[in-house]
């Protein structure tokens, strides 16, 4: 099989000359640096080819007992976790909804027996633990929740065939750790084969029964593929203590946090996300923000830009040493998502998408809009032939570099970051952290930096600041973090995290 895609006039061959069968009961891992073209198997499989790309040679072929078309079959005896939760679910439908079209389109259960069948998934996805998880929208859970519930989904039509693309993305390591177990548990008592996209070679190769790697198009079946592993917090450290900044010994506080608080719902059904957060961020600094998923973390990144209305609680820039209460998005504050493709509008090509920051600032020179675009563009290391795409045309780091250089164009002084690097493989991820020190030591801007992944914590940040369940329990430095924590929590979120060296 081969795919093409046509970019200005120019055709790219994303997939080429694809040969793989996947046998009944198989679970194949499938790896690749990011932009290899990994989704895209996964969703010429299922049929789903996006628009601007085509399948030029070669075909799919499903071999159940059925004359039904691949795309009539998904739902059915196919599914896929897709790795962006937040495209996948409708806004606009409550999870209960979606969860009943799914399956009434499967099954023909009444009312009594498929709210059963529904809890019995949200439970084993430890979904239970979320109050009134069914009656909540997309936008109301965290993007670790939101990807255990399109696993729950797409388990519970009991399929044939799973396309698994990133699934853990954006959850803990315990968490992780957790729904891998469930799925190949799942898989070895139901029998149904897995394509399971990954960036993670430990993963798969703990859970697969046969490693496929795909490099520039091409697939290279039972590679002997070199893992590289987690870096010690020293090991990264030492790499790149010429990059980070050093702050001075009279820390200058550019941003404080005082007294947040959010809460979801109301009575009874009230959830407290955010519970009198206080910390300060010091100029140049970064100060990293762990937790499980579900522990706050993307409330405190909505409610800190302000694009999330929250109870109490203050938020105070120090510009020059006069302080500023923000009420309202401010230019000062820049952000990057974790969802890099969610974030950018799909219908807007790259050019008009960096554009529109500037014309919010009332810039109307062509210009001058023209040159600071193309300074950010290189500042980040995209081609500028990139600006004429569209975004589901770009790999995942090409993407967040684009959410990097929006970010920047408004001269921020602070930028959060929202797990960067999450979805990203381990080469890309690195490219992407070194971009973000270079950045950060040439303008001497400060991160707030929110992860799961205590490896890129400890190559980022100065300091951290521990979650659970909506209070910070525990702070200090990186090496007084990871090394000696009091809180047993932190302990436990350390413990979890070394699951993934082994």
């Amino acid at each position: 099989m081969q795919i093409k895609s046509i970019l200005k006039n120019r055709s790219l061959i994303i997939l080429d000359n694809i040969d793989l069968t996947i046998k009944r009961s198989e679970v194949i891992g499938l790896v690749g640096e990011s932009g290899s073209g990994k989704s895209m198997l996964g969703c010429a499989i299922l049929d789903m080819v996006p628009s601007g790309c085509s399948i030029t040679s070669g075909s799919i072929v499903p071999y159940f007992e059925t004359t039904k078309t691949i795309s009539e079959l998904r739902g059915i005896n196919l599914a896929m976790i897709s790795q962006d939760p937040m495209q996948a679910l409708n806004p606009l439908q409550s999870i209960n909804t979606q969860f009943n079209m799914i399956l009434e389109r499967r099954f023909q259960y009444d009312k009594k027996k498929l709210k059963k069948h529904i809890l019995n998934w949200i439970e084993k996805t430890h979904l239970h633990e979320i109050p009134n998880v069914l009656d909540r929208y997309p936008h109301q859970l965290s993007g670790g929740q939101m990807q255990r519930v399109m696993i729950a989904m797409a388990m519970s039509i009991d399929p044939h065939f799973i396309v698994a693309d990133e699934i853990t993305t954006g959850l803990d390591a315990g968490i992780k750790k957790e729904i891998l177990n469930l799925l190949i548990s799942l898989q070895k008592e139901a029998h149904f084969s897995v394509l399971l996209i990954s960036h993670d070679l430990k993963s798969v190769q703990k859970f697969c029964d046969r490693v496929v790697l795909l490099k520039s198009g091409k697939a290279i079946e039972n590679s002997a593929l070199s893992v590289q592993g987690k870096r010690t917090s020293y090991e990264y450290q030492k790499k790149f203590k010429n990059n980070k900044i050093k702050i001075s010994e009279e820390k200058s506080v550019i941003l404080e946090v005082k007294h947040l608080c959010k809460t979801y719902g109301v009575g009874e059904d009230s959830v407290q996300a955010l519970k009198k957060i206080n910390f300060e961020l010091y100029k140049g600094e970064t100060l990293g923000v762990i937790g499980e998923s579900g522990s706050g973390k993307t409330t405190l990144v909505k409610s800190m830009i302000n694009i999330l209305n929250r109870e109490s609680g203050e938020l105070v820039f120090y510009e020059n040493k006069n302080p500023q209460i923000l009420t309202k998005p401010n230019r000062k504050l820049g952000v990057v998502f974790q969802d890099s493709q969610g974030s950018l509008n799909p219908k807007m090509k790259i050019l008009d998408t960096l554009k529109e920051p500037l014309w919010l600032l009332g810039e109307t020179n062509n210009q001058i809009i023209q040159k600071k675009i193309l300074d950010q563009i290189n500042k980040v290391d995209l081609d500028k032939v990139l600006l004429d795409a569209l975004p589901h045309e770009l790999s995942g780091g090409q993407r967040q570099r684009v959410s990097i250089a929006r970010s920047l164009l408004l001269n921020p002084s602070i930028i959060v970051l929202d797990e960067p690097t999450s979805a990203l493989d381990i080469k890309t991820q690195d490219k992407i952290l070194s971009l973000l020190l270079n950045i950060q030591k040439q303008k001497k801007l400060s991160y707030v930096l929110i992860s799961h992944d205590l490896e890129v914590i400890a190559k980022m940040a100065d300091r951290i600041t521990v979650l659970y369940k909506g209070r910070i329990v525990e702070s200090g430095s990186v090496e007084h973090i990871l090394s000696h924590p009091s809180n047993d929590y932190t302990k436990k979120l350390i413990t979890s995290n070394s699951w993934m060296n082994l």
